[in-house]
């Protein structure tokens, strides 16, 4: 009886491309394994995500503040000089808060945030209010000028005036002239003031201390110079304020910014999520009332606007979301993720639509070759449908990635075209995979280079046929990547890791690169981007650190495409009229 997994192959055309061995049944089943296992992992992870996880307890109800900036939506930004937010919305905002915290802190009195005292003190809360510094001298004037007529009009809601944020660290102003400002406008008020800056630069410029009523540090675990981890985070913490009060005697100190966040990419084994952040919000504030620390968490709201500065990372430090949703509650489990019902659906669908589509295609490819058609349909048909169910849900978590990380029209377009370059890669790889394990139609073992299949189609009037078309398609995948290697070589600090994107057509360039095909000699320029992809990798590593499991995987994964892209064959390569002759 005929071989379901090899059926006796055509008659060869003297014209057709080179033929692929014929597959050992112990092969085939190979990769059917690995392409059924890939598809398993890729929409069990979506239901995985959303299963809750256990978070400690925090003891707790209410924060003591929480950093408060009215930008939450997209489009929004301080940096617009039109921006003005009126006292309605801020009151909405205030009133989304009252649950979590009575205190918020504000960074500026300008752009209607001026409001913000008067609005707190009519519903029971208070302010830790901020007056902008910066290099423009006038504007400060006028800040301060603000902020010091707001303290003496809301006395009752205002705890303290904060004279500047991160100004040494952006190293807009010199010292002695921050000093300044402060001290003259501690003379004009009478409530504490301060001035917040990394819990570092505090020790780099020792005359602000003296200045100020108490002492305002940032400590962002995820942040540091060198990150530390969630599992060691609260201690970090612990253990600056502790070395800070040890260092300036006499001087309060009040943690002013202490978070982490919730979307972003790892910084050594500092990892962004829904359940670290629930877990380092639980655990500071409890470790806060055990040692009586004074504190104020960032922040109330995602700032969409903040990932044009630091990368997604920069806009997912809320604990409410830009829709005023809690992210998590103070019990009980939390999930990686709200919802797990994207992926599967996306799976069911694309498994439908490839398998459905292959399934046709092996059916005319049996009709045409005279055989009966049940055992060729049926591998098309489990082929497409387990390279559809992985590249959807993969798909979904694509789509999720580039909502979480695109910041503008730029980036939207060039990952869009990037993913639908790899999406046809995949197709492309799956059609000739079931060509290939069935033995219906033709599955060259040698594909022609990019620069080749290119040159051929401009001089000729013909599109190019199979192999052109798959070796063209993972060319330009190769291109994706090695552009994405340059980049984090030389500014890896707020580029993500995008493993939906590259993971797929990696996948799938292995696995027919297991069942036999082969780059032909003429492929330079596949070798080259490969050659720069695997330095970009290395150098990935050599930068962030073993400790960053996604590095590590993203640099595996490139270098498995790269390698199964341009995987060379001694073979002679494709004439122009063979690669013709399969359009």
């Amino acid at each position: 009886m005929p071989d379901p997994l090899h059926p006796p192959p055509p008659p060869a055309s003297p014209t057709a491309p080179t033929a692929a061995r014929a597959m050992s049944r112990g092969r085939a089943a190979l990769v059917l394994a690995l392409l059924a296992l890939g598809a398993v992992l890729s929409v069990a992870r979506w239901p995985w995500l959303a299963t809750p996880e256990p978070v400690a307890e925090s003891g707790v109800e209410r924060v003591q503040c929480v950093s408060y900036a009215p930008f939450r939506r997209p489009g929004e930004t301080p940096f617009d000089p039109l921006a003005f937010v009126d006292e309605r919305r801020i009151e909405i905002d205030l009133k989304a808060l009252a649950p979590l915290t009575g205190c918020v802190r504000t960074y500026s009195v300008s752009q209607g945030l001026d409001a913000v005292p008067r609005v707190a003190r009519r519903l029971g809360m208070t302010v830790l209010l901020g007056a902008w510094i910066g290099r423009n001298a006038a504007e400060n004037e006028q800040e301060l000028a603000r902020a010091i007529a707001l303290v003496r009009e809301e006395r009752d809601a205002i705890q303290a005036l904060i004279v500047g944020n991160e100004v040494m660290l952006r190293r807009e102003l010199p010292e002695a002239t921050l000093v300044g400002l402060i001290e003259r406008t501690r003379a004009a008020v009478d409530v504490p003031v301060t001035y917040a800056d990394v819990w570092e630069f505090w020790l780099q410029h020792p005359s602000i201390a003296p200045a100020v009523s108490f002492v305002t540090i940032h400590t962002l675990p995820y942040w540091e110079d060198h990150p530390v981890g969630i599992d060691h985070a609260i201690a970090h913490v612990l253990e600056v304020t502790r070395s800070m009060r040890a260092r300036l005697p006499g001087k309060e100190i009040l943690v002013g910014e202490a978070g982490w966040p919730s979307e972003g990419r790892a910084r050594r084994d500092a990892v962004p999520g829904r359940v670290e952040q629930a877990r380092f919000v639980r655990q500071f504030v409890r470790a806060a009332d055990e040692h009586g620390l004074r504190y104020n968490l960032i922040e109330a709201f995602d700032q969409p606007w903040k990932r044009a500065l630091e990368g997604a990372m920069g806009g997912y430090w809320g604990l409410l979301d830009s829709d005023a949703r809690p992210k998590f509650g103070w019990h009980g489990p939390v999930a990686a993720r709200a919802d797990g019902r994207s992926g599967p659906w996306a799976a069911l669908a694309a498994a439908l639509l490839l398998g459905g589509g292959l399934a046709w295609a092996g059916l005319r490819a049996a009709r045409a070759g005279g055989r009966a058609p049940l055992a060729p349909v049926a591998l098309h048909g489990l082929i497409g449908a387990a390279a559809g169910a992985g590249l959807g849900a993969t798909l979904a978590e694509q789509w999720r990635y580039m909502t979480v990380w695109n910041r503008n029209p730029i980036e939207w377009g060039a990952s869009g075209a990037t993913t639908a370059v790899a999406l046809l890669a995949c197709a492309a790889a799956a059609v000739w995979l079931a060509r290939r394990i069935s033995g219906t139609g033709e599955a060259p073992a040698v594909v022609p280079g990019m620069a080749r299949t290119l040159r051929d189609w401009l001089r000729s009037d013909r599109a190019p046929g199979p192999d052109g078309l798959l070796g063209l398609v993972f060319g330009l995948v190769l291109f994706g990547a090695a552009v994405t290697a340059v980049l984090h070589g030389f500014d890896a600090r707020y580029r993500g890791f995008p493993w939906p994107l590259f993971g797929p057509p990696a996948l799938a360039a292995a696995l027919v690169w297991a069942a036999g095909l082969r780059r032909a000699e003429d492929a330079v320029e596949e070798r080259v981007l490969a050659a720069v992809i695997a330095a970009g990798a290395l150098v990935m590593l050599w930068k962030e650190g073993w400790p960053n499991l996604q590095a590590v995987g993203y640099a595996a994964l490139l270098l498995v495409l790269a390698g199964a892209c341009a995987a060379r064959t001694s073979t002679s390569r494709p004439s122009s009229a063979a690669t013709d002759a399969g359009s």
